[in-house]
């Protein structure tokens, strides 16, 4: 399996067949039903579909991964079902969990990012049930070979990290009207948020604050802005470990890809 993994990333891009899966038509070749076996469940997204369907919660978990990824432009889950025919000739189907596809100027700036469509599985899934899967995702590479683009898997073990955790909380401050009525407020918070952060150059959540202001309710109401400004990329942090008021930021200068 180990070596059918490292097989999966060699496809040329070309994405001009993409309108016909994920442009004016975004309906899940898939629907997911009722399961004892998995919870179902939906993902508020700005990237396809209104609201995304998830058939487990390591998929809505990846579905979050990929809203939160300033580099995705769409995505779409269950997006069509793939027809070959097995080594005996009995016609089979297999319909990816999700396709992925990046933005021009995550490309630019990464020329390797191709159109991928991905399974989600549970590692420890992936491996018992390995005989039954290999012919699924060996008819799903022909397919992404045939169409330009790539399939790849993604288990727990690369979903399920502290990246997952601040992905889900920042999501909720990615524009001043998902936390902040008055519209009048909205330019002069961040700038003395963005202000401070450049004076400062580095620092930590909790000492930003307190350099801009020294009353608490005051404190409070900068919060979410300086939660937005790193969900937007304009202040950095490191992601890849918990996020907390005493978490190491920074000024950052290469925010072109943040939504």
């Amino acid at each position: 399996m180990e070596e059918f993994l490292k097989q999966l990333d060699h496809n040329v891009y070309d994405e001009s067949w993409l309108r016909q899966f994920v442009g004016d038509a975004d309906m899940p070749a898939r629907k997911i039903g009722v399961s004892r076996f998995y919870m179902r469940g939906y993902v508020a997204s700005r990237k396809g579909l209104p609201s995304q369907q998830a058939e487990s919660l390591l998929e809505h978990d990846f579905l979050t991964l990929l809203e939160y990824d300033p580099r995705v432009e769409r995505f779409v889950a269950q997006p069509f079902t793939i027809e070959w025919n097995d080594k005996n000739g009995k016609r089979r189907k297999y319909t990816p969990d999700v396709i992925v596809k990046y933005s021009c100027l995550a490309q630019f700036h990464e020329p390797w990012l191709k159109t991928t469509i991905f399974e989600v599985k549970p590692r420890n899934k992936l491996k018992e049930d390995w005989d039954e899967l290999r012919p699924k995702f060996r008819a799903a590479i022909g397919w992404a070979k045939e169409f330009g683009c790539t399939f790849h898997l993604v288990t727990d073990q690369e979903i399920r990290t502290p990246f997952l955790k601040n992905a889900r909380h920042l999501l909720g401050y990615g524009h001043p009207s998902q936390f902040e009525s008055n519209e009048a407020l909205w330019p002069d918070r961040f700038f003395l948020v963005q202000n401070a952060m450049v004076y400062l150059k580095q620092s930590t959540p909790s000492e930003l604050i307190r350099a801009i202001t020294d009353n608490t309710d005051h404190q409070a109401e900068l919060i979410p802005y300086l939660w937005s400004c790193i969900k937007k990329g304009i202040i950095g942090a490191n992601l890849e470990l918990p996020l907390s008021m005493n978490s190491p930021i920074w000024w950052n200068r290469n925010d072109e890809n943040r939504q």
